[in-house]
């Protein structure tokens, strides 16, 4: 079987994306590998076949380090095949990946398609659809949003396994080498669910996290316009207006995710939570999206984006937002700093990263949130062997691989999972940083502003219902909502809003009991 990389939806904007960062070397840092000297220099990221080799040998040098048998089954002809997003974590860890399989003898195949097309893929694979002709999956990319789903299955009968039976058996993990304290507890208890016995699953291996409605602003265009930085959301409104209309620059004012799928809606997520709303009222399982301030939220949203956005401004998904800001379209970029690794790496050295921005009455921001894993599926006649692979693509070092670029045409996002360890190997000098003026300070107090998922506030919930079954079809609604709302102008907002309420209201009331709880998170 040979890996399939496809894109059913916008491939030629995927892979514009994930090219646009060029071949350019970083100047600045140590050295890849702080042991030894290259012959590209200290300075520069190698060719690309020379750092893919480097890094596979380096990937097997620390995973020998682990108590593990890494053979224990060779010879058994055991092929994998896990399905993923066209994402760096996919198109990094591809490069390398031969490396497990020399170290193993068990094959791995990636089968590779757009984000949007790979959510509705995945969800036909794992309830095994009459009408998908995909693969079968061993493991699933699994996003934070979807996971709940993923969790909750058919009836309750998960579609996915909980990690900790692998994570706790000695065969198979040395527990010392896998360092999961570099985690933050956040992640953990974000990727765990409850069950209907009152146990909990771990369900998805984290490598990336991203706090959104982070602001990402053009330093030359402010610079000539000068334009101060927005601390709240009528200054962002009054930046984006100032650099649409200006004659001196030729920018539109801001762009952000606005397409209708249901990750679109993830960046005004950070503004409608610090607006103080809410998507589903818990108690009574019905939606409350509607309210005043969620109403107020999509004003503003809406205008930003209706009134100083470019052309079509409802039409931007993940791809073609990114390409916007790294071709000079916009001023602004309402995101995630993990968009560092990807925008241009010119521009992105012309950009400073502004963390989240406070609310209309001075509040502190509330911010969205998201984790990249890996989840082991219930189909899977091997989930011991993925297990191995999963340890082995996330170990320590893999994460540092995933969170530099390492190489060029090499394009970082998916990473920072270890948050604490890899940003210190960056100040260390044996990664080199990531681009962008502010891009650690906006990312560490947005992750610091997300609700949720920490043991010690058990009444504080996410900032969307990732913690239910129903966060996909909650949520697609939402960003239905609000894309419509962007393309048809702001004075739509309060229509759109009240017209999505009644199918929530309609998901929320499916949500079992266990999933809305206040001990939903149980801290293994």
């Amino acid at each position: 079987m040979t890996d399939r990389i496809t894109d059913r939806i916008s491939r030629r904007s995927a892979l514009k994306t994930l090219a646009v960062s060029g071949t350019v070397g970083l100047a600045g840092c140590g050295g890849i590998f702080s042991d030894s000297e290259t012959e590209y220099g200290p300075t520069d990221v190698p060719p690309k076949q020379r750092g893919i080799d480097e890094w596979g040998k380096k990937l097997n040098e620390h995973a020998k380090k682990a108590d593990i048998d890494w053979k224990q089954f060779e010879g058994e002809g055991i092929e994998l095949t896990f399905g993923n997003a066209l994402h760096p974590y996919a198109t990094t860890t591809n490069q390398v990946k031969s490396y497990f399989e020399d170290l193993t003898g068990i094959t791995v195949t990636y089968d590779t398609i757009s984000e949007e097309q790979y959510w509705r893929d995945a969800r036909a694979a794992l309830r095994n659809d009459e009408d998908y002709d995909g693969p079968a999956y061993d493991g699933v990319m699994c996003g934070l949003w979807p996971a709940g789903g993923y969790h909750y299955g058919e009836d309750g009968e998960p579609w996915v396994r909980d990690l900790w039976q692998y994570i706790e058996n000695d065969d198979l993990t040395d527990r010392e080498w896998l360092a999961m304290d570099d985690f933050l507890d956040q992640t953990i208890e974000l990727m765990t669910f409850p069950n209907e016995d009152g146990s909990t699953d771990f369900i998805g291996f984290p490598n990336g996290i991203e706090a959104y409605g982070c602001t990402a602003i053009h330093k030359p265009t402010f610079e000539t316009l000068d334009l101060d930085e927005p601390t709240n959301f009528a200054e962002l409104e009054y930046c984006a207006k100032t650099i649409s209309e200006s004659d001196e620059v030729d920018r539109e004012g801001m762009v952000s995710r606005t397409s209708s799928g249901t990750l679109s809606a993830a960046n005004w997520g950070t503004m409608f939570k610090t607006y103080g709303a809410d998507w589903i009222d818990r108690e009574n399982k019905e939606a409350a999206l509607n309210s005043e301030e969620g109403i107020a939220s999509l004003e503003r949203f809406a205008s930003i984006l209706h009134n100083y956005g470019p052309e079509n401004p409802s039409s931007y998904d993940w791809y073609k937002n990114n390409n916007a800001y790294s071709e000079g379209d916009v001023g602004m970029m309402y995101s995630t700093p993990q968009t560092s690794g990807i925008v241009d790496t010119q521009i992105m050295e012309e950009t400073k990263w502004l963390p989240p921005l406070e609310g209309p009455d001075g509040q502190d921001p509330v911010v969205d949130t998201w984790v990249w894993s890996t989840a082991i599926t219930a189909d899977t006649d091997h989930p011991e062997a993925a297990w191995l692979y999963l340890q082995w693509a996330n170990s320590r070092q893999a994460n540092l691989m995933l969170s530099t670029r390492q190489w060029e045409g090499d394009q970082p996002r998916a990473g920072y999972a270890r948050l604490d360890w890899v940003d210190q190997q960056v100040k260390d000098g044996n990664a080199p940083p990531v681009p962008g003026e502010g891009y650690m300070n906006a990312f560490r107090k947005g992750m610091e502003n997300v609700p949720g998922g920490r043991p010690s506030e058990p009444d504080v919930y996410p900032p969307v219902p990732v913690d239910t079954n129903q966060n996909m079809n909650i949520m697609s609604e939402a960003a239905s909502a609000m894309s419509n709302a962007i393309a048809n102008g702001p004075e739509t907002a309060a229509e759109e809003l009240n017209s999505a309420a009644p199918d929530i209201t309609e998901y929320a009331k499916q949500i079992p009991d266990r999933y809305v709880a206040a001990d939903r998170f149980d801290n293994k």
